[in-house]
């Protein structure tokens, strides 16, 4: 009886995960056409039901006012949901929210350490734009203790993944 639940359950689930996945292709297609009310049509449904691809490119569309008003703060509310499941992406783009000023800092926070704190949860996991960020924080003192250690560290880390940034500024340090 268990075993033929579990049948039938997966046998209903796996239409809705093959639609998700159908409607997040094509929001990317029409982001690429630049029709970006229809992937605001698209990606809205799933970022409400909690997909955290689909809160990072919605966020994304806010941010640039593409197919919805402009605006950071409603960027930030959905950059904050997905990075908060622990979508790397997220993470990485809701601390710039914060490192570059776009996101209202909570009170008696620094935005430079909250824009830490989302680099360091990206960069742990390996995402490599968050660690040349981190790295950049921790070069200039920015919401960290400033250690060039520690910078050169997430610099190593975003260089092994091929970022340029991250390999050029190894390159001059060497000098």
């Amino acid at each position: 009886m268990l075993l033929r639940s579990a049948v039938v359950i997966v046998a209903l689930l796996v239409p809705l995960v093959c639609a998700r996945a159908d409607d997040l292709k094509d929001a990317a297609t029409a982001i690429q056409r630049k029709d970006y009310a229809t992937a605001v049509r698209l990606l809205e449904p799933l970022a409400q039901a909690g997909d955290a691809r689909a809160q990072t490119d919605l966020a994304t569309l806010y941010y640039h006012g593409q197919g919805v008003p402009e605006s950071d703060a409603q960027a930030v509310v959905w950059y904050d949901r997905a990075a908060r499941q622990g979508h790397l992406p997220a993470q990485y783009l809701l601390g710039n929210m914060y490192a570059y000023g776009h996101a209202t800092v909570p009170a008696g926070h620094d935005a430079m350490q909250v824009a830490a704190q989302w680099y360091f949860e990206a960069a742990r996991k390996g995402h490599a734009d968050a660690q040349y960020a981190l790295g950049v924080l921790f070069l200039t003192g920015s919401g960290v203790v400033q250690n060039n250690v520690e910078a050169r560290k997430w610099f190593a880390r975003a260089a092994k993944q091929g970022h340029a940034d991250a390999r050029s500024y190894l390159r001059g340090a060497k000098r």
